[in-house]
């Protein structure tokens, strides 16, 4: 709790020390969703029949954020709450998803190597930030941000599963490493109601005779709770043992072990680098990618007009198959992009924000 607290002081003691007429506020409010092997709609349903695996990795992402900012000369404070959660699956870990929960059993045996990652956090807190003129063509943006966590989930699953069609019986090997705020154990003991977040974010850019570039990153930094339950678990149905008869039993074993030390772990982090060049003084051609943590690259492409106090955009993002387009007008600035019309959509964004003084 004392990273949000120092944060906020600071925000607060900078917007009482600086005249109102060297100060611009911006509010912002932004979601951004994506699920490649199920559409958004059956995300939080337990029927799968829509599901449908994308070679390689399978993403789903969530990242949603209030904001609200007030800037001086080179300094931004902000105060905001935020929820982001990772989801990376290979595609065996999809497969072995769809055939479970098909009605009708496989008529072939099937091999499965599963590997699937949950990474999610959401808090409230505040955010300091500041730019530094490095020379006539280069900027630098630091920024820090403490939270205070309503929410932390963690969750890795691997291992081989077999199915036998003679049997129509699985083999599971697999294994589980889980921290979560709400888990349910026995002998749970009490915990800290919250946890904490310390992030930073940056960016580098350049720009001259019309070219620009950059390279960001955001949340670079560490989760903390103290005293929330983990979770190690395995689970293999190879274990084979006799009665009092010598007959063969074959039964499933479950082993875990539940603890509350305490955690601590880097947040996934989100990596940015963007080329632009203005075609035009009125049109600009950017070319960007963001790194996501467990997973790697997701490329986009956007085009972007200004005439006075007025702007439109487009653009594609490769990996989600989305497009969208930006308005804007003074202070105002809407995006909206999705993948398809209707239940069906795999991936939407909408973003509102506002800029400008009182």
């Amino acid at each position: 709790m004392a990273a949000v607290g120092v944060a906020a002081w600071t925000a607060l003691a900078a917007c009482i020390a600086t005249p109102a007429s060297a100060q611009t506020w911006q509010l912002e409010l932004h979601s951004d969703r994506h699920s490649d092997a199920l559409p958004l709609a059956d995300l939080a349903d337990e029927d799968h029949r829509r599901l449908r695996p994308r070679d390689g990795r399978n993403l789903a992402y969530l990242d949603e954020e209030v904001r609200l900012a007030r800037s001086s000369g080179a300094w931004t404070f902000g105060l905001l709450a935020r929820s982001r959660a990772t989801l990376v699956l290979n595609r065996d870990a999809v497969e072995l998803l769809a055939q479970v929960n098909k009605a009708a059993p496989a008529d072939v045996d099937r091999q499965w190597q599963v590997d699937a990652r949950l990474r999610g956090f959401a808090g409230v807190g505040a955010d300091a930030e500041r730019r530094f003129a490095l020379g006539p063509s280069w900027t630098l943006r630091l920024g820090a941000q403490g939270l205070l966590l309503t929410r932390w989930r963690e969750r890795r699953i691997d291992g081989p599963v077999g199915y036998t069609a003679a049997t129509r019986g699985y083999a599971f090997d697999l294994r589980s490493v889980e921290t979560y705020d709400r888990l349910d154990a026995p002998f749970l003991q009490g915990f800290e109601a919250h946890g904490m977040g310390l992030l930073l974010n940056g960016e580098v850019a350049w720009a001259d005779r019309g070219w620009d570039a950059a390279l960001a990153v955001r949340d670079l930094g560490w989760l903390h709770w103290r005293g929330i339950p983990q979770q190690s678990a395995s689970l293999s149905t190879s274990t084979q043992s006799y009665d009092a008869d010598g007959f063969l039993l074959y039964r499933p074993l479950v082993q875990g072990r539940n603890s509350q030390t305490g955690h601590t772990a880097a947040a996934p982090q989100r990596w940015t680098a963007r080329l632009g060049w203005a075609v035009q003084p009125a049109h600009r051609l950017e070319l960007a990618t963001d790194w996501l943590t467990d997973f790697g690259l997701l490329p986009r492409l956007t085009w972007e007009h200004r005439a006075g106090d007025r702007f439109s955009a487009i653009g594609w993002r490769f990996h989600e198959r989305r497009l969208g387009v930006g308005v804007g007008w003074r202070g105002w600035r809407l995006h909206a992009a999705t993948d398809r019309l209707g239940s069906g959509a795999h991936s939407r964004s909408l973003t509102l924000a506002w800029h400008g003084g009182f």
